[in-house]
């Protein structure tokens, strides 16, 4: 791979990270009273490097193993997010 192009991989991956984390903070905000709002973000930002970090692991120990077992866990994944994703959606609508 080209130095461009792994210069070009990186910055979209700022670029993701930042409308990601703005977009995720915007919507705790919504949803967290003004007198929590704090342990809200706390909450919220230590959940999520703990699952990324535990995902990215097992993504890592498989993809030592199997492509496709890779896949596979990616996909389950997400398909265990939606209904989390569903009723915290109906919950705060």
């Amino acid at each position: 791979m080209t130095a461009s192009r792994q210069a070009a991989r990186f910055i979209a991956a700022l670029i993701g990270g930042a409308v990601l984390s703005a977009a995720l903070r915007a919507r705790i905000a919504e949803m967290a009273p003004a007198a929590r709002r704090g342990a809200a973000y706390g909450i919220f930002n230590t959940a999520y490097g703990v699952l990324w970090f535990a995902g990215s692991s097992a993504i890592g120990i498989l993809y030592a193993r199997s492509l496709a077992l890779t896949a596979g866990f990616a996909m389950a994944a997400q398909l265990a997010a939606m209904p989390v994703l569903w009723l915290a959606r109906r919950k705060h609508a």
